[in-house]
């Protein structure tokens, strides 16, 4: 059996997922800052802290035997815009999302439904942690309608995402679209050539939410 340990912010709430999503336990930071996750199958593991005013931070980790992660890093969210007239696409939030975290964006991307809706869109960079790559994808949670003030930089978002389309397998017009909400991408990601990731995760590496949503957290 594996153990990983480290040490984080006091009073943050740390997960541990298995790269699939799938929930494998929780655990609170106290005071002396330690934190520990024992008895766990040898895998990789993607560990989350959040904590009230900080970004959701990620870290992932291959648990063999005793692994430490050091220390978690949980960065302050900067001031929250209540307007914006910024749009992107996919691949540009993701690739200024230290900028645009915390803040009301249009998102023009791929509209892709399922348990759990998406935009996504083919970037030549990927996200990594460590080994782990996330996929080029945005999830959705009751973002809004964008601002009509908006729609003519959205159409010209959408353009380029059309003619970024592979002859082969065109998008479909209807699916690119543009949505309006709070962006947040957890902290902890670097940018790395796509797709060569040794380990995927399923879990999408942001979030577009709805104004009215109170829990941000990307990883659900």
């Amino acid at each position: 059996m594996a153990t990983i340990r480290g040490t984080a912010t006091p009073g943050a709430k740390l997960r541990l997922l298995g790269v699939d999503g799938t929930a494998v336990a929780t655990a609170g930071v106290g005071g002396a800052g330690r934190f520990e996750f024992r008895s766990l199958a040898p895998d990789w593991y993607l560990i989350s802290a959040d904590l009230p005013g900080s970004r959701e931070s990620v870290r992932a980790i291959h648990a063999t035997g005793d692994a430490d992660t050091g220390f978690l890093a949980i960065p302050k969210l900067g001031p929250t815009a209540q307007a914006s007239e910024s749009v992107s696409t996919v691949c540009e939030a993701f690739g200024n999302r230290d900028a645009l975290s915390g803040r009301l964006v249009v998102i023009v991307g791929i509209f892709k439904s399922g348990m759990d809706e998406t935009l996504r869109l083919d970037c030549p960079t990927q996200l990594v942690s460590g080994e782990v790559g996330w996929p080029s994808a945005i999830g959705l949670t009751n973002p809004s309608p964008p601002p009509e003030a908006l729609r003519a930089e959205i159409e010209k978002k959408r353009q380029e995402v059309l003619k970024s389309s592979p002859p082969e397998a065109p998008f479909r017009p209807e699916r690119v679209v543009g949505l309006y909400g709070y962006f947040a991408s957890v902290a902890g990601l670097t940018a790395a050539p796509c797709c060569k990731a040794p380990v995927e995760t399923v879990l999408p590496p942001a979030r577009l939410f709805g104004i009215t949503e109170k829990d941000r957290r990307v990883i659900r």
